[in-house]
């Protein structure tokens, strides 16, 4: 079988859990990063992508879609990472927690790409005062519920993984690349958001210090640092 084709932009997004999950389990992959918008619209257009989004797989000639699939076929490809459990209530429990990240952020993610999903007429600045006020909102009582529904899933777990599993699932790659960007201010503009999640901050160390998962961003030009210190 020829390398899988990794379809993305030049960014972290949505492939970056992907990304971590090849290299994890690893398994050889072409990162293909796009080289400007208009080479991602050309695919679009093509009907190439069943859904018109990225990121996307291509294996021989088959284009896989939607980000969550992708994962579970990466962790079937290697069965001993034992990334997506053989038990199917500890599946189950996995698939779970990749559902609660999109039910996590859906409203933030409706408020940052407005057109995507059909509000463009809120990019018009009379809503401006609007708009900041339901980002406000979202990091101060909707997110903040999430993760505390999401800590419990971990406590309840009883190991240091999202879903119970001995050692990371996919459901650890779903989430922790949107808990760094969280933590960093990149994605939902509060850096704060994660200061009352000490357990999930303690996650995010114990993920980003897994060693095939530090030795990818060994040469990355910022360090890649979880403690309130490391972010003032």
């Amino acid at each position: 079988m020829s390398v899988p084709k990794l379809l993305y932009f030049d960014i972290p997004g949505k492939a970056e859990a992907i990304r971590l999950c090849f290299t994890y389990a690893g398994i050889p992959f072409e990162d293909y990063r796009f080289k400007d918008r208009e080479e991602f619209l050309a695919m679009k257009t093509s009907g190439k992508l069943v859904f018109g989004q990225v990121p996307a797989l291509e294996v021989e000639d088959v284009i896989l879609t939607q980000s969550t699939a992708i994962l579970r076929y990466v962790a079937k490809l290697k069965a001993e990472s034992a990334l997506y459990p053989a038990d199917p209530i500890l599946a189950a429990r996995v698939d779970a927690i990749c559902d609660q990240e999109s039910d996590a952020f859906m409203g933030l993610r409706v408020a940052k790409y407005k057109g995507r999903f059909g509000f463009k007429f809120l990019e018009d600045d009379k809503f401006k005062e609007q708009l900041d006020d339901t980002l406000a909102n979202l990091n101060s009582e909707v997110i903040p519920r999430h993760l505390d529904a999401l800590v419990a899933a971990l406590k309840a777990g009883g190991t240091d993984w999202l879903a119970g599993t001995k050692g990371p699932s996919i459901a650890d790659f779903c989430w922790a690349p949107v808990l760094k960007g969280i933590h960093e201010g990149k994605f939902t503009g509060d850096a704060k958001v994660l200061d009352a999640f000490p357990d999930l901050v303690a996650f995010l160390h114990k993920f980003y210090t897994l060693p095939a998962i530090a030795e990818y961003y060994k040469d990355t030009p910022e360090t890649i640092d979880f403690s309130a210190k490391g972010r003032a």
